[in-house]
């Protein structure tokens, strides 16, 4: 008869450390039993059992045969025959208690905790999850976010040579003098105008979709989902650059996807 809903076969294979009772290393099941299910009063059952195998066999060990001798060999035998019963008796909550864990991703939760407080000890550096994806840093790239290289395409502006309103040259007559003041043109409007057209046909990796993200050249299912857990730990990306070498871009397609992506807001 089964006791949770995931059927007779997951739980005898969760039933597999009842062997250990079985070979007299009870002290081992219910550390391990206390483990799996965060259940303390199994560790400390566990901690009893390693003490009572300990000591008995010291004496059997130690002592010359006579009566102590033969009292240590009835309690480690004893010792053995009630772990093994006690490991029966709990193998039902044990069940229950790892279902529930399972079911409400407890484990998940804690290794996310466990992540946060590593991240913390090391002052925000870049910590990149193992996943499905076999997520991996190249070897020329440095984790650590003070080395994150600057792309061409950054938040820096690029330098004008001009500052305030410029004119067209074909209003200039010989280099020497403007004909007429009422053609100046408004440079960042005009530069403006110019992005804004640029970046109609770009896509921000750092905010897009998955779907999104399929559309830059040599990009496929992998890499887009790289791309997206990568930018989840990273809080997005500091550059184009940052995201073709993290994602591993062939050569080959890194000109188009300069041209096509962008981190700009």
């Amino acid at each position: 008869m089964t006791v949770t809903r995931r059927g007779l076969l997951w739980e005898i294979l969760n039933s597999w450390w009842i062997i250990l009772s079985f070979c007299g290393l009870s002290f081992i099941s219910f550390f391990y039993i206390g483990n799996k299910s965060r259940t303390t009063k199994w560790k400390v059952t566990g901690i009893l059992y390693f003490l009572v195998y300990v000591v008995a066999l010291t004496c059997i060990a130690t002592l010359p045969f006579g009566t102590l001798s033969n009292i240590a060999v009835v309690v480690w035998l004893a010792s053995l025959l009630i772990g093994l019963i006690q490991s029966f008796m709990v193998r039902k909550e044990y069940l229950i208690r790892r279902d529930y864990i399972l079911t409400n991703g407890i484990e998940e939760k804690d290794l996310e905790e466990m992540r946060k407080h590593v991240k913390k000890q090391y002052k925000g550096k870049d910590y990149i999850e193992s996943s499905g994806n076999d997520t991996h840093f190249d070897s020329t790239y440095h984790s650590n976010i003070e080395y994150r290289d600057y792309d061409t395409v950054s938040n820096k502006p690029e330098t004008n040579p001009f500052e305030g309103e410029y004119y067209d040259e074909s209003i200039v007559k010989n280099n020497e003098e403007i004909l007429d003041n009422s053609k100046y043109v408004s440079y960042s409007k005009k530069n403006k105008d110019a992005e804004n057209i640029s970046k109609s046909n770009q896509i921000n990796i750092n905010f897009c979709t998955m779907d999104e993200l399929l559309k830059l050249p040599g990009v496929n299912e992998e890499t887009a989902a790289k791309a997206v857990s990568l930018r989840e730990m990273l809080g997005g990306f500091n550059s184009v650059q940052e995201f073709i070498d993290m994602t591993h871009i062939e050569p080959q397609y890194v000109d188009q996807i300069r041209e096509k992506a962008t981190i700009r807001e």
